[in-house]
């Protein structure tokens, strides 16, 4: 049976420094496209919106259990 080929890896690339690595984070960043203001507006609105919903089903939960355990002697 024959010996797999034997190859050596290369070294990996050495660190190339803190200023390099905030160099291309940069660079990234002006790669990324901002949303503007009325899309800013639009997302946290439905976050709010979203926030505020879940909430309230929750509560309406705590409340709904609460009663009904209540009923039952539980509580």
């Amino acid at each position: 049976m024959a010996k797999p080929d034997e190859t050596t890896l290369e070294p990996r690339e050495q660190s190339r420094g803190l200023l390099a690595f905030f160099s291309d984070s940069w660079r990234e960043l002006r790669k990324v496209r901002w949303p503007n203001r009325r899309e800013v507006v639009n997302y946290t609105a439905a976050a709010l919106i979203t926030c505020l919903v879940l909430g309230l089903l929750v509560w309406g939960f705590d409340i709904g259990i609460a009663k009904l355990l209540s009923l039952i002697g539980v509580v």
